[in-house]
């Protein structure tokens, strides 16, 4: 998994939109608008990590990452967290 939305996709492998929403203690409108936005938020994404046993840290600054504005930078540490994993 590289992204927000692939560590979204692994945890509704098993359970519905509904199902998940109610586990996080969420209104299901907000994972619609994750896949619209085409990520998670780093709230959100931390929670969803805690739920599969991720690494909570790694997921809520994948999401801060992926929520930055495109630049040479913001790539650089896409690339270096990536390779933590």
């Amino acid at each position: 998994m590289t992204t927000t939305l692939e560590l979204l996709a692994r945890a509704l492998v098993e359970q519905t939109n509904t199902a998940l929403a109610a586990k996080l203690h969420i209104d299901l409108s907000l994972l619609s608008q994750a896949r619209k936005r085409g990520r998670l938020s780093p709230i959100l994404a931390g929670r969803v990590a805690g739920l599969l046993g991720e690494n909570v840290t790694h997921w809520i600054a994948m999401a801060a990452l992926e929520a930055a504005r495109p630049s040479p930078a913001r790539e650089a540490q896409l690339r270096a967290i990536r390779r933590t994993r």
